[in-house]
């Protein structure tokens, strides 16, 4: 859990504690917890995007590792990426990415 998320959590507890007290709730504080919540939803969903993304990353890497034992692969895409910078143009730069 990161600081935000901590934060928008003990700002909810802040306004609960101040409705507990009696204080009745203005349209301020309703939209500021519907806005937290709405946050807090937001950056639950975020962590399950990078957990994916963490799993895609790893599952390239595995790939490529992979490609790379098989020397005869990794030659050819290695030559296709130098392919790819060469000068085609006659700049003296290199064209690609």
């Amino acid at each position: 859990m990161n600081n935000h998320y901590r934060a928008a959590i003990d700002g909810l507890n802040e306004i609960r504690a101040i409705a507990n007290q009696g204080v009745p709730p203005t349209e301020a504080t309703a939209l500021a917890v519907t806005q937290t919540r709405a946050i807090l939803a937001v950056a639950e969903e975020q962590a399950k995007t990078n957990v994916l993304l963490e799993t895609a990353n790893l599952i390239a890497y595995a790939q490529l590792c992979s490609t790379m034992r098989d020397g005869a692969k990794f030659a050819k895409a290695r030559n296709a990426a130098e392919l790819a910078m060469k000068d085609t143009d006659n700049d003296g730069e290199e064209d690609g990415f």
